[in-house]
């Protein structure tokens, strides 16, 4: 059966960052472009598996990269002993929440990390142990990154599953303005001019990228047009909010390394991008 053009061009695309990611490695390069390319290309091989192989294939791609957020995340996170099963119970959820989104099943899935994890998880850390002191601390660490690290991330899943193109281009709107944020900075503008630059100034490519690909993405020109106006200030929010965490944990992002903050430095574009853009098409979008 011959390739598409669609498929054609999300395979070059993971040829790439393939190609990027070995000479980074290669070579040493410990530049912040060059850290970012590994979990690119883990959301392209996603992409690509799911064009390719199976979309029930390559949604398990995106729960390893789930995965290894959450467990960077708990690794910074000051956790009692007691919480072990706790963690666990985090942990069991992602095979859960991405075993609704390969069945698409909506509801299930909805609901899957705010309701039943965020019952169970206070419930097996009452009956884990008997100290109590830091307990609501416990609890908090964990649903919180179950949602931000979980949750966010998988509204990307099931956004591919109704159309590959629309999450690809999620992705690259977000790594446009991640771009555009590394660019602006290394000119050491003022936080605020800064901010807003970093708003702005991806709007006008990210409406191109978005204009180009709509006979792939099937967006209407005015969806188009508000996900180029809207993907950029969820970015900066994400990542304002995610900066803010960080601090707290400890983060030094002039020394990311895997396990003390490269992952989830690197995700955090995209924990208020995902559910936002999902949810906007899904309402106002009747294939979605």
């Amino acid at each position: 059966m011959p390739f598409e053009a669609p498929q054609i061009t999300v395979a070059a695309l993971f040829a790439v960052l393939t190609l990027l990611a070995l000479i980074g490695r290669r070579l040493g390069v410990a530049s912040a472009v060059l850290t970012y390319v590994p979990y690119l290309w883990a959301f392209f091989l996603f992409f690509v598996l799911s064009e390719f192989v199976s979309f029930a294939v390559g949604i398990w791609v995106l729960a390893a990269l789930s995965f290894l957020a959450l467990r960077e995340f708990f690794t910074l996170v000051d956790l009692r002993i007691q919480d072990r099963w706790g963690i666990l119970a985090a942990y069991l959820a992602i095979p859960f929440m991405f075993w609704f989104i390969q069945g698409d099943w909506y509801g299930m899935f909805i609901i899957s990390i705010p309701v039943y994890a965020f019952l169970v998880i206070p419930a097996v850390i009452a009956l884990s142990g008997r100290e109590v002191e830091g307990s609501v601390l416990s609890i908090g660490a964990l649903d919180l990154g179950l949602f931000f690290l979980v949750y966010c991330i998988g509204h990307i899943g099931y956004l591919a599953l109704y159309s590959t193109w629309t999450a690809i281009l999620v992705v690259a709107a977000v790594a446009v303005c991640d771009l555009f944020a590394w660019l602006l900075k290394a000119r050491d503008r003022a936080p605020v001019p800064g901010v807003a630059l970093e708003i702005l100034a991806p709007a006008p490519v990210i409406a191109v990228l978005a204009l180009a690909v709509r006979p792939w993405t099937g967006l209407p020109l005015v969806h188009s047009l508000v996900l180029a106006v809207g993907i950029p200030g969820l970015v900066a929010l994400g990542c304002h909010t995610i900066d803010h965490l960080e601090a707290d944990l400890g983060i030094d992002r002039r020394r990311l390394q895997p396990g003390r903050g490269e992952v989830i430095n690197t995700l955090k574009s995209f924990v208020y991008v995902g559910p936002v853009v999902f949810h906007y098409l899904r309402y106002f979008l009747d294939t979605y």
